[in-house]
């Protein structure tokens, strides 16, 4: 008989202290981006510190998925969450003595960026462990729920912060907000024996091209990973340029840019909801209609001037983003062997968050040097394109379309 997910005690710690760090997440994603926005009014430098935050996932992350099969998982997960908690205590004594130009949020936001890398690898193989194999469908899909939660209520809280207590104060919060992730990780009751132990005579970056290699020697991964990098690229990338698209389209402030957030937020929310409940075989067809649909909603997007009608495009294309992400890491998580599961799952989230930051950063440069209309309609093409010609080849094994039987 199957255990339920609320039977699995380990997970369900781990998520009550993950609440408050993505929380936190969000709340300096929104806060950086208005702080440069107010400081530039440049889309391209907007783009710049997108890029900066999650493109070093691309570089670093498969080297740290190598480090995360052969290290004690916890114990890295509490030292990366602890520097990310200073980065963020750091910044916001700077911000709070005035001492914050453009630069520098560049400068925070690559170091922030690295040490994301590493979390992000660290908690893609550690939070496996934490569940069993039959309830890790459903647990990936309450991480987005969870995640995406905090998408919603992270800008509202930030966009109070911001307007009534100021940058600092914002930033500060962030910082807190790791304290209680770190405690949750230290009381997890876990077999802390490394793994990986009959790979350490390989050099580092033969495990890196050892990874590589088993991705791409799977026909199914390496569909995949074309899927979530097409919609990464152009599907969330105007996602990375609000701040700047809430007061050129639509002339408001930080008010608008936390609704704008929120709508994300919700749209990425019903999209966890709706796929908790799928088969691996009902999330293929899904994820291929949610890539192309999100090249249609930019064209759409590039010609409304209705900032409600705007809201409801971004939390669509939320919703799809959020359909392929989930999708995409669902079918891989249960189709790579274990001794490969960091490596892979760390190039996947190099790519997911790699190829948003790609995207950010396109459509930051593009929308200023050639405006909204002809950027919006040029990248919702090429990404219905791509899209089709990514997915039309994907076929899903026989024991994804078959139900077990007792």
């Amino acid at each position: 008989m199957q255990r339920s997910i609320l039977t699995e005690r380990n997970y369900l710690t781990y998520l009550c202290g993950s609440i408050f760090s993505t929380q936190g997440l969000w709340i300096q994603r929104m806060t950086l981006g208005w702080m440069m926005w107010d400081q530039t009014h440049s889309e391209s430098w907007l783009g710049m510190l997108a890029f900066l935050m999650f493109f070093p996932s691309v570089v670093l992350g498969p080297l740290f998925g190598v480090l995360v099969d052969r290290i004690n998982r916890r114990r890295a997960a509490v030292v990366t969450s602890t520097v990310l908690g200073l980065l963020s205590l750091l910044l916001s004594l700077l911000v709070w003595q005035q001492l914050a130009d453009e630069v520098l949020l560049l400068l925070f936001a690559l170091g922030i960026g690295v040490a994301n890398s590493a979390y992000q690898s660290i908690r893609l193989s550690f939070v496996p462990e934490l569940v069993s194999e039959a309830n890790m469908p459903k647990a990936i899909a309450i991480n987005a729920i969870l995640y995406n939660t905090s998408r919603f209520i992270g800008p509202v809280i930030a966009g109070y912060l911001i307007k009534y207590q100021g940058n600092a104060s914002a930033l500060a919060v962030v910082a807190a907000s790791y304290i209680p992730l770190i405690i949750v990780l230290l009381l997890l009751k876990l077999d802390d024996c490394q793994r990986g132990s009959g790979t350490k005579q390989f050099t580092f970056f033969m495990d890196v091209k050892a990874g590589l290699n088993y991705a791409l020697s799977s026909d199914l991964i390496l569909r995949l990973l074309m899927l979530i990098a097409v919609s990464a690229v152009f599907g969330r990338g105007l996602l990375e340029i609000l701040p700047a698209a809430v007061d050129v389209l639509y002339s408001r402030g930080v008010e608008a840019l936390a609704w704008m957030n929120s709508a994300a937020g919700v749209g990425a929310i019903l999209a966890g909801f709706l796929l908790s409940s799928f088969s691996a075989a009902r999330l293929l067809p899904a994820m291929r209609i949610a890539v192309i649909v999100s090249g249609l909603l930019l064209v759409v997007f590039s010609y409304i001037s209705s900032f409600e009608l705007g809201l409801l495009i971004i939390g669509a294309l939320s919703f799809c983003a959020t359909v392929c992400g989930v999708g995409t890491q669902s079918l891989i998580q249960v189709s790579v062997t274990s001794a490969f599961r960091g490596r892979v799952m760390s190039l996947w989230g190099a790519i997911n968050v790699g190829g948003g930051a790609l995207g950010g950063l396109l459509f930051g440069i593009f929308t200023e040097s050639m405006g909204y209309p002809f950027t919006l309609v040029s990248m919702g093409g090429i990404c219905v394109v791509i899209a089709y010609v990514a997915t039309r080849r994907i076929i899903l094994p026989d024991t994804f379309k078959q139900p077990k039987r007792s």
